[in-house]
């Protein structure tokens, strides 16, 4: 008998916390991109995107990546590569701009 599917919240919650636990001590982007948890996360589709951006207004996060595969959307400036925050900062505008008040949920 096959286990009930996980809701997405529960799955992505999982699957985060082995992320940041399984790449915490690596310097490689790659590897943060590419990790299976990751991609696993990517692969869940536009119902994550208000996780996401939850957790990226806890923490600047590296979750640029899966933003950009799951929206098709990159709202950070091109000087802001490398500048965590900044492009946070600029991901939640572009969210807070799409879902307005909704999106501080």
């Amino acid at each position: 008998m096959d286990s009930p599917r996980q809701l997405p919240e529960a799955l992505f919650t999982e699957l985060a916390t082995r992320w940041r636990r399984e790449v915490a001590a690596t310097s490689s982007i790659s590897k943060v991109y590419f990790h299976p948890a990751y991609q696993q996360i990517i692969g869940l589709g536009p119902d994550v995107l208000p996780l996401i951006f939850r957790e990226l207004r806890k923490k600047p996060e590296l979750w640029f990546w899966a933003l950009g595969a799951i929206t098709g959307e990159n709202p950070a400036p091109k000087d802001a590569v490398g500048d965590v925050e900044r492009q946070a900062e600029a991901w939640l505008k572009w969210w807070e701009g799409k879902h307005g008040d909704a999106a501080r949920s």
